[in-house]
């Protein structure tokens, strides 16, 4: 008989977002599987009835690393998975994972796929998923936010990631002192340590995430820029470079309007300079975007965007990070 994957879930609490989660894995093809739901603190929300075992964990007010270790450590299983409360997968999901982790010769390699917006999602949170979809928002990680082609990548999204557990106890599992990129951190370090670990994206193992509405992405650019010097990674090649690129954008901006030139020069050169950035941005979305409409807004969501991470990156910089604390990133997540 095939390992079964333990499905484990972080989440604050029982929340009508996990109750859906739930409820959707219901329909999972392949039922060789549980889940582990970690949860800050009881409620008195009541779970559905569901077709599949599930354990419940109480971890007090901790982070997702911290969850996310307690499930995979608690309950003993040969495979693992990471999924959002606030997403399900596809009914193949399980079926598609479970061929590729029970094959002897990807005992050590980390596999995940694309997270797309839910069918049926407000216009502002398609317009934050159109931004995300821009190379000019998530740099050459953009792959992840479509259906893209199946590739060996550097690290995968903890919202959708399968590996065997052996692989992830044996590097320490998740740090969980880090409540922002605690999963390329994790990727980064195991691979460090072991050459021989590879990172898998496919897009047969897609998952329906749901988006944030436009104040709660421009409240996650913010945190995800003041997170500066735990994101970039110096290296040979330019795309390590992506993530000061917004904060190079707009120092150059302020350079030229603090500049001691002619008004009239220096009215021409920022037309000049913003319109090459909307060119830019405009020829990028233009591969998958069409209508007016949807390509003004987009425009400007994906200029605030980046100009809300390059503030954060500034934050960063002058050491006043801390007043973008764990609150700040929770508060993103919620859509009202």
């Amino acid at each position: 008989m095939k390992s079964k994957i333990n499905i484990v879930i972080p989440s604050i609490q029982i929340s009508d977002e996990l109750i859906f989660c739930l409820t959707k894995l219901n329909d999972q093809t392949n039922k060789n599987f549980f889940v582990t739901i970690v949860l800050d603190h009881k409620n008195k929300k009541n779970l559905p009835v569901l077709k599949y075992k599930l354990n419940k964990l109480i971890s007090g007010k901790k982070n997702m690393s911290y969850k996310r270790n307690l499930g995979v450590k608690k309950f003993s299983s040969n495979l693992i998975a990471f999924l959002d409360s606030d997403a399900y997968p596809h009914k193949d999901w399980i079926k598609i994972a479970s061929k590729l982790l029970n094959n002897k010769k990807n005992l050590n390699t980390i596999f995940g796929g694309p997270s797309i917006p839910f069918p049926k999602q407000s216009y502002s949170e398609m317009l934050c998923h159109y931004a995300k979809r821009s190379f000019y928002v998530t740099g050459y990680l953009n792959f992840r936010k479509y259906k893209s082609k199946s590739r060996y990548c550097d690290w995968l999204e903890s919202c959708n990631m399968f590996m065997n557990r052996a692989l992830y106890l044996k590097h320490g599992g998740m740090n969980i002192k880090r409540y922002l990129g605690e999963d390329k951190e994790m990727i980064s370090r195991m691979k460090k340590r072991d050459n021989t670990i590879k990172v898998f994206f496919t897009s047969k193992l897609y998952i329906y995430h749901k988006e944030r509405n436009i104040k709660g992405f421009l409240l996650q650019r913010l945190v995800f820029g003041s997170d500066l010097f735990n994101i970039i990674k110096f290296g040979n090649k330019i795309r390590t470079f992506q993530p000061i690129l917004p904060l190079l954008v707009l120092l150059i901006f302020f350079f030229i309007i603090f500049s001691e030139t002619n008004f009239n020069v220096k009215f021409s050169i920022i037309l000049l300079y913003v319109g090459l950035i909307q060119s830019v941005i405009f020829f990028d979305i233009k591969k998958y975007l069409k209508g007016f409409k949807n390509f003004f807004l987009s425009l400007i969501v994906i200029n605030t965007a980046n100009i809300a991470y390059a503030i954060g990156c500034m934050m960063a910089i002058f050491g006043v990070k801390d007043l973008i604390d764990r609150k700040f990133y929770l508060k993103s997540r919620k859509n009202n």
